[in-house]
């Protein structure tokens, strides 16, 4: 193999990996950001619940309102 063709191949390799690399990423940010969007359901649904009860709201009026 000629040096023109090992260094080809190297240019291959290193596009493809960071290809590879650039696409995982994003899609574990869409992981995180569906992750995020449970969490904050599940606080919505805690306070939602909090202030049904007599006891919990009268304790926590800033999140009761």
């Amino acid at each position: 193999m000629g040096m023109r063709m090992m260094f080809t191949v190297f240019l291959l390799v290193v596009l493809a990996t960071t290809v590879v690399s650039f696409t995982s990423d994003r899609a574990s940010d869409g992981r995180k950001a569906a992750a995020k969007d449970k969490a904050s359901d599940l606080v919505a649904l805690t306070v939602k619940g909090c202030c049904s009860h007599p006891a919990c709201s009268v304790n926590n009026p800033d999140i009761c309102g």
